[in-house]
C-alpha cells in the first residue's frame, strides 16, 4: 500500500516537473526571442542614427519640433524622397533605416492618416 502511494507521488513530481521544464522552454524561448528582437532593433537604430547623422545633420538641426505633429511613416518617406531631389546620395536600404529611424522616434505622436 505505502509502495503504490510512493510511487503515484514519484509519477505525479515526474510529471509535474515535464510539464514545468516545457513551460519554461516555451515561454522563456519567447522572452528570450523577443530581447534578442528589441537589441536587434536597438542596433539597427544606432547604424540608422549614425547614417542620420552623417547624411542629414549637416543641414538639419533635428527633428525634433515640440510644435508639429508627428509624421506617419509614408510622410518620411515623401521627406526622404524630396532630400534625394536635393542632392542626398542614399541607396534603397539606407532611406529605409532612416525612414523607420524618423518614424519609431516619433511614433505615438503621428497625425492620423487620411
Amino acid at each position: 500500500m505505502k509502495s503504490a502511494w510512493v510511487r503515484k507521488r514519484v509519477v505525479w513530481t515526474i510529471f509535474l516537473a515535464g510539464i514545468l521544464v516545457c513551460g519554461s522552454l516555451i515561454f522563456g524561448g519567447q522572452g528570450v526571442a523577443m530581447q534578442e528582437t528589441k537589441s536587434g532593433k536597438k542596433m539597427m537604430h544606432e547604424k540608422a542614427y549614425t547614417l542620420y547623422q552623417s547624411k542629414c545633420l549637416g543641414c538639419h538641426i533635428s527633428v525634433a519640433d515640440p510644435e508639429k505633429a508627428g509624421r506617419t511613416r509614408d510622410d518620411w518617406h515623401l521627406v526622404v524622397q524630396v532630400m534625394h531631389n536635393y542632392g542626398l546620395d542614399l541607396t534603397d536600404a539606407e532611406s529605409d533605416m532612416i525612414i523607420d529611424l524618423l518614424y519609431d522616434l516619433r511614433k505615438g505622436m503621428e497625425r492620423e492618416a487620411g
